[in-house]
């Protein structure tokens, strides 16, 4: 579907200039290499369009008479984004989605519909859409959304220099803005859309306010838990889903689905099966899976506020933010709304990654105090000190809004991080990995159980207890052994082998020699150092699996 709410100039048919654009130059991912799986990670984020084409719809969009300029912005993992000048000095962002992005159609029209709930109806700045149109059977080739070009800078570039009190003005505005979220009484879970967009969508799918038709309506799920490592390959169900017990049965069937599909789980935290290490198997994945599904009614939160369908953007970091650098407490717009979705409060629920720290965090609203050895601190672990409160003030500031705002969402918060709402959270992910750790989680609720109900639905035996053990020791040193080997790489948890340009030799050589001095610290015999080479993750996928 293509919408345009800015008609051409006069209705006159737009001229376009001749852009000297590489159509193939701007389709292709430039702005970094992989050290292993590189076609792999370049095709999935490569978009073939016209860039003629999008220039006319552009001119559509804007009702200029030409598009005189395109610049390629940053890349981000998911989408080609080009800022768009035309020849009247209007500006517009051109966003198109990589296939990388979620399933085709769904997930542009969910992000469109999205954007124009929360800016129209919840009063959250968004982005205003021009036109897009989420089918690539267009004459510009591909899905794509235009839209404004927000106005003010990222709070990025103002942050560091705002002092605690106006860094507080902005965290209230947030903490608004999510009650908004958690107040929009949404009937079901899944994702937005256009009420056009969700054929013989029935009454409660429907969105209704004030006296108008239904505009809107919700439908499958954009959430990429349903489309990552290896999901989009199953067939699954992706709602919307009526009850909560609904929305968390379909979790645990697709994590069943891809564990029976694969032979090989993605995206595993530590360096598995190697020799005298963890050895994920199906069967154990599966197993903790139907324990989960026993326990899960009474694992279940009681208050109904606390599993109903939210919507919730859940990356609110400070590039997602837009300011006006004149008075950088005045958000002028939210931007990143792509696989935003409604799902169960306490499991939405989060702090905004803008005010996320390392560190301690306090218990309670008691006033947080310098260490009292501060004044015997050099200069630089004083400044460190005083960071760090500052960080955990503001954390806690957020946590006083939320109470003082929409109390549901605090409590929302404390279920999350509850021995129950972890367990909830850490089963929608057993295909990857952490079934050990969702293993003891599920003990220690049975003991909890046994003591305080007299019963427990789970039937936990001495073999499960000793194995369970044995099993996480394994696991925790398969996830040091990840981490000790990617410090000594100079990479990060959950590398996917990517590298700057500038970097990719340097890094390419580091790799071979760590592997190559892991395989001398940890394979005492030819054997062993073969089959670690078959299990270490740093190289390209068998076609096979």
């Amino acid at each position: 579907m293509t919408m345009s709410s800015t008609p051409s100039k006069s209705g006159q048919p737009s001229e376009v200039t001749t852009l000297l654009c590489d159509d193939k130059g701007l389709s292709e991912y430039t702005s970094g290499r992989w050290l292993w799986n590189e076609k792999k990670q370049l095709d999935c984020r490569r978009v073939l369009f016209s860039v003629t084409e999008l220039a006319k719809a552009a001119t559509k969009a804007t009702g200029s008479n030409s598009c005189i300029d395109i610049t390629k912005l940053p890349e981000g993992n998911f989408n080609k984004v080009f800022l768009m000048v035309m020849d009247d000095g209007k500006e517009i962002i051109a966003k198109l989605p990589n296939p990388n992005a979620g399933r085709p159609h769904l997930t542009t029209a969910s992000e469109v519909a999205t954007m124009d709930f929360v800016r129209n109806v919840l009063k959250v700045p968004a982005p205003r859409v021009y036109a897009w149109d989420s089918s690539s059977a267009n004459p510009v080739g591909a899905e794509y959304i235009l839209m404004e070009r927000v106005a003010g800078v990222e709070l990025d570039k103002v942050w560091d220099d705002m002092p605690g009190e106006k860094r507080f003005q902005v965290v209230q505005k947030l903490a608004k803005y999510d009650a908004a979220f958690a107040t929009s009484g949404l009937s079901m879970y899944g994702s937005l859309y256009y009420a056009d967009d969700v054929p013989d969508a029935r009454p409660s799918q429907l969105i209704q306010h004030g006296q108008q038709s239904a505009q809107f309506a919700i439908g499958p799920t954009t959430n990429r838990a349903y489309f990552d490592n290896l999901r989009a390959e199953v067939d699954l169900d992706l709602g919307p889903w009526s009850t909560f017990d609904e929305y968390i049965r379909s979790r645990t069937e697709r994590e069943h689905k891809c564990i029976s599909r694969f032979n090989q789980f993605p995206r595993q935290q530590g360096l598995f099966s190697g020799p005298g290490q963890y050895k994920p198997t199906a069967a154990a994945k599966s197993r903790v899976l139907t324990m989960f599904s026993q326990a899960a009614p009474l694992l279940t939160p009681k208050d109904p506020s606390l599993v109903k369908p939210t919507l919730w953007h859940p990356d609110l970091h400070t590039e997602n933010i837009f300011v006006d650098p004149d008075n950088p407490t005045n958000i002028v717009s939210i931007i990143d709304w792509q696989a935003v979705n409604i799902a169960p409060l306490f499991l939405q629920a989060r702090h905004p990654s803008l005010i996320e720290f390392e560190g301690p965090i306090t218990k309670g609203f008691e006033p947080i105090n310098l260490p009292d050895d501060f004044e015997s601190l050099s200069p630089e672990k004083q400044l460190e000190a005083k960071k760090l409160r500052s960080a955990q003030s503001l954390y806690k500031l957020y946590e006083v809004c939320l109470l003082q705002t929409c109390p549901e969402i605090f409590k929302a918060l404390q279920v999350r991080e509850s021995l129950p709402g972890q367990i909830f959270g850490l089963a929608g992910s057993i295909f990857s990995d952490g079934e050990p750790v969702l293993l003891g989680m599920l003990i220690r609720m049975h003991d909890e159980w046994v003591k305080t109900r007299g019963s427990s639905p789970l039937g936990i035996t001495l073999d499960d207890r000793e194995n369970q053990k044995e099993d996480m020791r394994l696991w925790s040193q398969g996830v040091e052994l990840l981490a000790d080997f990617l410090a000594k790489v100079g990479a990060y948890q959950g590398w996917d082998g990517w590298v700057n340009h500038n970097n990719y030799e340097v890094m390419r050589l580091r790799l071979q020699h760590c592997i190559e001095s892991f395989l001398d610290q940890h394979a005492t015999t030819e054997e062993k150092r073969r089959l670690w080479r078959t299990v270490l993750p740093f190289k390209d996928d068998d076609p096979e699996l």
